[in-house]
């Protein structure tokens, strides 16, 4: 499932952007791909009392962006810059088209202080064609988290993490959330120990199709008892990434994002991929 279309980063100057260029130029250089570094750049300070020559902004956003390719090419060699005229999620979104892969930090210079996420990363994540990962730490060691409960979504995120973990050289930890207080319904054919173990089954079931397809990845699962958020981000304390669906089974259709992805971008400590569903 290793995706042979390109993949974009956006840079802009922050700590948390290079850190993403530096992941995407190695998602880059192990998918053989070439890899697209954008930044957005608005005429907003060219008007006013104390205007800005547009000639002078566009210089300054190159500047940025050559800067982002330098960092880039620490790692891969099939760099080019672009720019893009508003807002950044735009400019990214436009830079993604007919991408595999686009890679944002956890928050830029726009970001307050404080906050876990900018608002361009779940901006990405709702709306991007392709799969999103924001970076906010780096990690070389652990699993690819990816959790899975059985809907589209988490279907897609099952490929993305074993062709990243192929890739990388790790392992799947394939996690599925049993929640404390599962009641087996009025008329229990099954003690809540057969409930679970049908759980654990059914995972396994899941996630033996890419068990065939990737042979060489080492791959386990797990039913953790607790929440799903609650679950996923422990299980993300020590993977180098978490790879989740866009919404899980009970996420209301004409959301963008389920409260799961939401609770990964905001507070995963590793890399976080949102995958959505083809078609949604």
């Amino acid at each position: 499932m290793t995706d042979r279309r390109g993949v974009v980063a956006g840079y802009d100057g922050s700590e948390q952007s290079e850190a993403a260029v530096r992941w995407a130029a190695e998602a880059a250089r192990l998918r053989g791909v070439p890899l697209t570094v954008a930044h957005a750049w608005e005429t907003f300070a060219a008007v006013g009392p104390r205007a800005i020559p547009v000639d002078d902004l566009r210089a300054g956003a190159e500047l940025i962006a050559q800067e982002g390719v330098r960092h880039a090419r620490e790692e891969t060699e099939d760099v080019r810059a672009v720019l893009g005229r508003g807002g950044p999620t735009t400019a990214l979104l436009e830079a993604a088209g007919g991408a595999g892969l686009v890679v944002a930090g956890s928050r830029g210079l726009g970001g307050f202080r404080g906050l876990m996420l900018g608002s361009t990363g779940v901006e990405l994540a709702s709306h991007a064609a392709c799969p999103v990962v924001v970076v906010r730490q780096c990690a070389d060691e652990g699993p690819v988290v990816v959790g899975v409960d059985g809907s589209a979504p988490s279907l897609e995120a099952l490929g993305l993490a074993f062709a990243e973990a192929r890739l990388r050289g790790a392992e799947v930890l394939a996690v599925a959330a049993w929640p404390a207080d599962a009641d087996p319904g009025p008329v229990p054919l099954l003690d809540a120990d057969g409930l679970r173990e049908f759980a654990a089954e059914r995972l396994a079931r899941l996630v033996a199709p890419w068990r065939e397809k990737y042979p060489d990845v080492p791959a386990r699962t797990e039913v953790v008892t607790g929440p799903p958020r609650q679950v996923l981000l422990e299980a993300a304390a020590g993977a180098r990434l978490v790879v989740a669906g866009s919404r899980g089974l009970g996420g209301f259709r004409g959301l963008m994002l389920g409260s799961v992805s939401h609770a990964l971008l905001y507070y995963a400590p590793c890399p976080v991929a949102v995958v959505r569903a083809s078609g949604e």
